[in-house]
């Protein structure tokens, strides 16, 4: 999904109450291999487990062209004072629809961090005056995403049957929420 990175400007930096959004950085990567290799952590994730930090670098190279060219938004969530990736979230833009997705690592699961940064990230959406429409998908198991999705004010609209190949799960497709929200439509009570 490519986007005309003029259109949206996304924050490199973000400050939140409790966390820090920024860009990636290569020295993130033994950090972002912690998480991404652990199996609880990418369980449910649409992408292989990670196996080598070599392969961690290579997708942190390459978010830099992903930024710059508007293909997808990725930042690194971190508690100060300290600068170390604890989790990552990720967006992407393409004409009026924007799509998000997060995690964060296990051992701070529970601390509303994913909560905190979904919601900076749908502030920051709707803030981009071309997007109507924004959405993300979780697997239908993966209650703990579904309620931050929900925290962060989108609505369940779907169940998508047999709709994403969680690969750390099985090769079929599993069944998977999609959730929405948009301009205009008021967060649920």
């Amino acid at each position: 999904m490519t986007n005309d990175p003029h259109l949206a400007r996304p924050p490199e930096i973000i400050d939140l109450r409790r966390l820090h959004l920024r860009r990636p950085k290569l020295s993130d990567a033994s950090d972002v291999f912690e998480w991404a290799s652990d199996p609880e952590v990418a369980r449910y994730a649409d992408w292989p487990i990670s196996t080598s930090l070599v392969s961690v670098q290579e997708r942190l190279r390459a978010r830099r062209h992903e930024w710059e060219s508007g293909e997808e938004f990725h930042w690194m969530m971190t508690v100060p004072p300290d600068d170390r990736a604890i989790g990552g979230i990720a967006c992407t833009i393409s004409g009026r629809a924007a799509e998000f997705g997060f995690l964060v690592a296990r051992r701070l699961w529970r601390n509303g961090y994913a909560t905190e940064a979904a919601c900076a990230i749908v502030d920051w959406i709707f803030s981009v005056r071309s997007v109507g429409r924004l959405s993300a998908t979780c697997d239908a198991e993966n209650l703990a995403s579904a309620r931050v999705l929900e925290k962060a004010g989108l609505t369940r609209e779907a169940i998508l049957q047999r709709a994403i190949v969680r690969p750390n799960l099985s090769p079929e497709p599993r069944d998977a929420f999609m959730y929405s929200k948009v301009r205009g439509q008021r967060s649920p009570a």
